[in-house]
């Protein structure tokens, strides 16, 4: 995939310093735009090749922010659609950035529609609010969550704990912000050099791209992680740090385990060995219960003979936990006990009634059983 099928973008103040961070790192040069509605955010970074700034919305806001109004955040994109389409032009694959909590994210969901539009395939890495934060920029990023996933080809919700770990709530705010962006940087500056820069082993982006861009009702939901180390046996020590990283666990679950696919990127110089990426690829394989496909990729750069560094992106939702054994259904006509009482519904409002025993009927994959306005979603006003 050439380098102007591929475009990272991001939304807002905080995700503009990611996303300078990622060009600083990415070994080959990217296509990047950062979109902010705040002309002194966008003043204060650093130019970087190949990376453009836009303030949008001025006339709404003159070069201010949102002061977290999701509505101005997705007006201010509206006001100027047309200037952005002119910009963004025609990404085959766009990885989008934004740090949700604050208002322009709410441009967000209509940037997506454009970019569909566009015929861009879109992989969203949103990351949520720091719990010292606070519970209105928390539930500011919770309000945003559903129309993004509505919206988005693959979709990781990040939260920047995960990504500083236990001691986040005790570092200074500006320490905390900067380890979480350096971080984030680190995977999606990887990512980008496997995509854009692919090794003897060449990632296959075309093929990741009908991955995420298949017809689905919300977003493909994955997680990722990166872990480097040098000297004898790195790959070793990067596959144990994989596999315990908590950013590959969500609400307690291990996704990697769970992961329907998983893409695997290798960064190394003219000496990484193929017994190594052997140890990775089996070490993840055999973690994984119900993989499907996996993709590997590499990236060569000479300056980093001894070193060896991985990102790992799984995807897939969490498998569902087995359903309960069924009880032993009585012999037709038999009775309760006396005494006996009848068994409650395990769903709220169910109760056991007379046809709680019967098989449903079945039509092309329908429950008849089950009214029509419930499974075609209608809702029924009174």
């Amino acid at each position: 995939m050439d380098t102007e099928d591929l475009l990272l973008l991001s939304v807002g103040g905080a995700a503009a310093g990611v996303a300078r961070r990622v060009a600083e790192r990415a070994s080959a040069p990217l296509r990047a735009l950062i979109l902010d509605t705040d002309d002194a955010v966008l003043q204060a970074l650093t130019p970087a090749v190949g990376v453009a700034t836009t303030v949008f919305g001025v006339k709404r806001l003159a070069g201010r922010g949102t002061g977290g109004d999701h509505n101005l955040g997705a007006g201010a994109l509206r006001d100027d659609a047309a200037q952005l389409l002119a910009q963004i032009g025609s990404p085959r694959l766009t990885v989008v950035l934004t740090c949700c909590g604050g208002g322009t994210s709410g441009a967000l969901p209509f940037l997506l529609e454009l970019l569909h539009a566009q015929g861009a395939a879109t992989v969203v890495v949103a990351t949520e609010p720091f719990a010292f934060e606070g519970e209105d920029r928390q539930r500011c990023a919770r309000v945003l969550a559903p129309a993004i996933e509505a919206r988005a080809d693959a979709l990781a919700r990040v939260p920047l704990d995960l990504l500083v770990g236990e001691e986040a709530s005790t570092l200074p705010a500006a320490e905390a912000f900067g380890r979480a962006a350096d971080r984030l940087a680190a995977a999606l500056g990887l990512l980008w050099t496997l995509l854009a820069h692919p090794g003897f082993i060449a990632f296959d982006a075309e093929r990741f791209r009908r991955l995420i861009a298949q017809d689905r009702r919300a977003a493909l939901p994955f997680c990722f992680a990166d872990a480097s180390a040098a000297g004898e046996g790195r790959a070793e020590a990067v596959l144990r740090e994989l596999l315990a990283s908590p950013r590959l666990r969500v609400d307690g679950v291990d996704r990697l385990a769970n992961a329907a696919q998983f893409v695997a990127g290798v960064l190394a110089g003219p000496d990484l060995r193929l017994c190594e990426l052997g140890v990775l690829m089996e070490g993840l394989r055999g973690h994984c219960k119900v993989l499907q496909e996996d993709f590997l990729g590499t990236a060569d750069e000479e300056g980093r003979e001894g070193t060896l560094a991985a990102v790992v992106l799984a995807f897939g939702a969490p498998a569902p936990e087995s359903p309960a054994e069924p009880a032993a259904a009585r012999p037709l006509g038999a009775r309760r006990g006396k005494g006996a009482k009848a068994a409650k519904g395990t769903l709220l409002g169910a109760t056991k009634d007379r046809f709680s025993d019967v098989e449903h009927t079945v039509y092309d994959g329908q429950d008849l059983d089950v009214p029509t306005y419930q499974r075609r979603g209608i809702r029924l006003t009174r």
